[in-house]
Formats: C-alpha cells, sequence, structure tokens
C-alpha cells in the first residue's frame, strides 16, 4: 500500500515538452500518487509564477505546505515522502551508486548530447561532438549497465529507480540527436538499447512521452522564439 504523509495535495508545475518535468511527471506515475498538474508556457510566464518558481523554471512541485524545484531533488523528495514502490536502491551503496549516475547524466551525458545538436555546420566540430557523445553513450553501456544491471533490463536490476526515469526523457529525444547534430545509437550498445525497450514499455513513460517530429518541431519553435527575441 502507496503511504501518503501529511500534508495535502501534490501540485506540479510543468511545461510539456520539458524533458525535465516530464521526469517528475515519471516519477509520480510511477508511484501513483495523484496530483494535479498547471501547466506554464515558459515563453510566456504568467507574472505570478516568480512567486513559484525563483528561477522561472520548472518543474516545481508544491506539497506539504513547501515548494520544491530542480527535477532531481523534487524525484528524490518524492521518493523520501511516498516511500512505496521504491525508487532508490534499498542500501546505502546501492544509493550512493544511483547518485553517481544521476550525477553522470546532469554533467556529461547532457552537455554531450546538447553539444550535439548546437556543433553548427563546421564538419570537424560536428564530427568532435559525435565522437564524444558516442562516448559517453558507451561508457553507460559499460560501466553503469554493465556493471549493475545482471539480474535486469535497468540499471539497478528488475526495477526501475530514479537512473531510469532521469535519463529517459533524453534517450526519447534521440531522434534530435540523429537529425539535428548527426548522433548514432551504437550498434555495441546493446544494454542501452534493452534498457531503452524496457522503459518504453512502462506505462510511466507511454503516458508521458511524445514523438520524434514533435520534439523536432518544439526545437525549431525555441530556436525561432530564441531569435526573435535577440534580434
Amino acid at each position: 500500500m502507496r503511504t501518503t504523509p501529511a500534508g495535502g495535495a501534490v501540485e506540479l508545475f510543468s511545461f510539456e515538452g520539458c524533458p525535465y518535468a516530464q521526469r517528475t511527471r515519471m516519477a509520480l506515475l510511477e508511484k501513483g500518487v495523484p496530483f494535479t498538474l498547471t501547466e506554464i508556457d515558459l515563453f510566456n510566464r504568467p507574472a505570478w509564477f516568480a512567486e513559484v518558481s525563483p528561477y522561472g523554471k520548472v518543474p516545481v512541485l508544491r506539497h506539504a505546505g513547501g515548494t520544491v524545484y530542480e527535477s532531481t531533488i523534487i524525484n528524490q523528495y518524492l521518493d523520501e515522502a511516498f516511500p512505496d514502490p521504491p525508487l532508490m536502491p534499498p542500501t546505502p551503496l546501492g544509493r550512493a551508486q544511483a547518485r553517481i549516475w544521476l550525477d553522470y547524466c546532469e554533467t556529461r551525458f547532457l552537455p554531450a548530447a546538447h553539444a550535439v545538436t548546437t556543433a553548427g555546420p563546421d564538419p570537424e566540430k560536428r564530427r568532435a561532438a559525435v565522437a564524444k557523445f558516442t562516448d559517453v553513450l558507451r561508457f553507460l553501456d559499460r560501466e553503469a549497465l554493465g556493471r549493475l544491471s545482471a539480474d535486469g533490463p535497468y540499471f539497478f536490476g528488475a526495477a526501475p529507480t530514479l537512473v531510469d526515469i532521469q535519463y529517459s526523457p533524453f534517450f526519447e529525444r534521440f531522434g534530435t540527436y540523429e537529425q539535428s547534430g548527426g548522433a548514432e545509437w551504437p550498434a555495441d550498445c546493446t544494454r542501452l538499447h534493452r534498457w531503452f525497450a524496457a522503459m518504453q514499455a512502462r506505462e510511466s513513460y507511454k503516458a508521458t512521452a511524445k514523438p520524434t517530429e514533435y520534439h523536432l518541431e518544439a526545437r525549431r519553435q525555441m530556436l525561432a522564439r530564441r531569435a526573435a527575441t535577440a534580434g
């Protein structure tokens, strides 16, 4: 049975196309936690949103009389506030290892993915960005999934954790890395293939995922809006 802490309803402020907000929606769905969803247009934020989000970003979670922001921190809060089912490993060592891979996503994987999509037309710069991203993918396949997930498809085995949720929205967007930056999914990253197939089959993923065409159009609109603002 899911444990419901004191403090009332959960409210999530989100933006439909935001992968960080998608992380928290997935965590809430995995937990089975009821929540109200308020969508924010990040290109036309309502004035009152500054009182909710000091950074002006999503996701933001309101619960138990307080506000939590930054998706990684929100999801760890949810795992503590709603402990069943758990989304972190059961041992201190396991949780430490999970935090290593949560951090790797933010400090290594995402910068490498961003570099691919922003390398521009210079062939040498594009090749270097793709090579770096490919190295990151192989490192994940070998050092994370290859060492931690012997008894199942997920990062820590048979059940998903916050680590799986951390990466999923960005692998959903892999088509944008391919089409806008020339990235390729290495054929030898078989563990990553198995992992992502398992995540795509989960209801939390299916309820929040969008097709590649959606992400490409969202990227086009974002670049157009930024260009208009800069001009």
